[in-house]
């Protein structure tokens, strides 16, 4: 048995897996993830060849590939299928990566993973734990090939890679080619990326796809509100301000926390609202009646109690003043945005990022993580749920006004709240996800899934989205949903499914309260497990399985081959229930290829200026 463990791009919904041994090929199937194994180890007990893939409970977008049974000196092919929502820049970019390595955020450097044994209490499999093939990463040779076809819906104008030397490249128009120079030296350690600039803004657009599998027509509607508003005037948002005041910022961390709320308070525009929270172990508001407007007056007085702020308040609960914040409802059109300045030195990590995650539709976290041994995990991760950014303020930093001017800049984008969709045939309309939706800010796109009813007339169905904002005023957008204007593949399906499965891990979804709570008499687990198997893409509760049926069955006693990884920053997991399974048979160095365009012009209906979708094989 070989296991190996890899990365995808963030979001990635995988939607297939299959192995090629001996010209043949076994596709696998998504099941509930403890059937799967319980799949997996009969299939080897019968001496079958055996294939999973799952994804990592607590590592986000890290993926494990067992191979069960692989005989001496055969080697399998492993290919996965995925589609990702690509990035959209400003105007006219587009960007497309793909990880090649991964690093825990408890890793110690340079050291080399160690597939651990499986405890599963089911195996009866007699493992035998061989750990004289270990290698230095150095030696083995990992490498990379790649090629990329795109095909956009307007002219390119435009392809570069600051990642890697690559051949091609040149525009013609629609379409481009390229493909990574050859280099044996290439470094794995780098994420592969690709910048495309389209020759047209992009514009809004529907795409419509038949889902075979639960036979309903869904739609995707991308909406880019930056191109239909125009030009914004001044921006109103609200700044609440939550400052770490526990015992272990004492010291220089609190110095540093005056200093960098010195450069805040004086950087914020006129009109403002604001606030100022600390907190320890329980936590004191400036302005307890709410935020105040940012003048001359106000700007006083939140200096002078700045100034005299210590780290006093005991220890560190974060949680708490969140809570009390998110009672109150932001004001409508004006976008709410904490700042946190913390070490993070908290013991519910988990439990402070998914509350961020679950009011990421009424307000954005910026993060600022203060000292040498500030928790980069819950920083970074609070800012990400929160749809913001984080900077690590180091004890030795002397630019901290380059990083405030940074999240500043940020943070003052035009937004569009308070999100609503409407149709002017509901009954038409089975579902849409996000259910929920966060603001959109300032260079964003909307993007909105909607499962058709399977007697959805194939003209007629129009779907509206509304939304506020102080800055750039009410925006609405309505579009056309013609089902006779389907694309061929199932990637939207796909996507569309993911997208509620997402609503569901995050608590946005229908079987959520709008405080993230759940229902009464819902279970988000069956739903979860439910929405993947009948859409066949993967989710956290769930794994592709495959079983090559052989008609002499492999016998002997499976090995341990250990897979060191090349230029990777990695670490053991959290726990060997989340590691990997044991195993031996012939170690074979991955590859990644077939990058296949599904999207753009040809999979767009040729509407002008759609953003394109790539799905790919690795």
């Amino acid at each position: 048995e070989a296991v190996y463990m890899f990365p995808l791009p963030e979001g990635a919904t995988v939607c297939g897996f299959e192995a090629l041994i001996d010209g043949r090929v076994v596709e696998g199937k998504v099941k509930e993830r403890e059937q799967a194994r319980d799949t997996y180890d009969d299939a080897i007990a019968s001496g079958h060849g055996a294939y999973m893939l799952e994804e990592f409970k607590d590592k986000k977008d890290l993926f494990q590939a067992s191979i069960g049974n692989l005989p001496p000196g055969k080697e399998v092919t492993i290919s996965i299928r995925y589609v990702v929502e690509l990035f959209v820049g400003v105007n006219k970019t587009v960007l497309f990566s793909i990880p090649t390595s991964h690093a825990f955020p408890d890793s110690k450097k340079g050291q080399i993973f160690h597939v651990p044994t499986n405890n599963n209490n089911n195996n009866n499999n007699n493992y035998n734990n061989n750990n004289n093939n270990d290698k230095d990463p150095s030696t083995i040779s990992y490498g990379l090939d790649l090629a990329v076809d795109l095909d956009m819906s307007v002219d390119i104008a435009s392809v570069v890679c600051p990642s890697h030397k690559i051949e091609g490249g040149a525009p013609q128009g629609h379409n481009s080619h390229i493909k990574l120079m050859e280099d044996p030296k290439l470094p794995l350690s780098v994420n592969f990326e690709l910048v495309v600039t389209l020759s047209d803004p992009h514009l809004s657009s529907v795409r419509i796809q038949k889902d075979v599998l639960n036979n309903r027509h869904v739609a995707m509607v991308s909406a880019f509100p930056n191109q239909d508003l125009g030009e914004f005037g001044t921006i109103y948002t609200e700044m609440i301000f939550l400052i770490d005041r526990s015992g272990s910022m004492a010291g220089s961390k609190i110095g540093k926390v005056r200093d960098t709320m010195q450069i805040f308070l004086r950087s914020i525009p006129e009109g403002t609202l604001f606030n100022i929270v600390g907190f320890g172990s329980r936590h004191e508001v400036l302005h307890k009646s709410g935020s105040v407007e940012y003048n001359e007056e106000s700007l006083t007085n939140a200096l002078e109690h700045v100034g005299r702020m210590n780290a006093n308040l005991g220890g560190t609960d974060i949680l708490s003043p969140l809570k009390t914040i998110f009672k109150t409802p932001p004001k409508e059109g004006i976008p709410r945005q904490i700042f946190i300045l913390t070490d993070g030195q908290v013991e519910n990590r988990k439990a402070c990022i998914d509350y961020v995650r679950m009011h990421a539709t009424t307000t954005r976290v910026f993060m600022f993580g203060m000292g040498d041994d500030a928790d980069a995990e819950l920083v970074k991760g609070m800012a990400k749920a929160g749809e913001g950014e984080a900077e690590l303020i180091g004890g030795a930093a002397d630019n901290i006004d380059i990083l405030v001017l940074k999240q500043l800049q940020r943070s003052l984008q035009p937004a569009l709240t308070d999100l609503k969709v409407e149709f002017n045939e509901p009954s038409q309309v089975l579902a849409y996800s996000p259910y929920r939706m966060p603001p959109i800010w300032a260079g964003s796109r909307l993007v909105l899934y909607i499962f058709l009813s399977p007697d959805t007339q194939p003209a007629g169905l129009q779907v509206t989205v509304t939304a506020k904002s102080a800055s750039i005023g009410d925006y609405t957008k309505t579009l056309p949903i013609d089902i006779s204007q389907v694309l061929p593949g199932d990637f939207i399906c796909k996507l569309a499914a993911r997208s509620l499965i997402k609503g569901l891990e995050e608590g946005r979804s229908h079987l959520h309260n709008p405080d993230g709570s759940v229902l009464p008499n819902s279970d988000i687990d069956a739903e979860t497990i439910k929405l993947s198997v009948a859409n066949q893409i993967l989710s956290k509760l769930t794994a592709f399985v495959a079983v090559e049926k052989r008609n002499t069955p492999t016998e002997g006693t499976l090995q341990i081959r250990q897979i060191p990884l090349s230029n990777v920053k990695v670490g053991v997991p959290d726990s060997d229930k989340e590691g990997g399974r044991g195993g031996g048979g012939r170690a074979v160095s991955p590859r990644l290829g077939g990058i296949q365009k599904e999207g753009g012009r040809g999979a767009g209906g040729g509407r002008p200026g759609a953003p394109p979708l790539l799905t790919s094989n690795r």
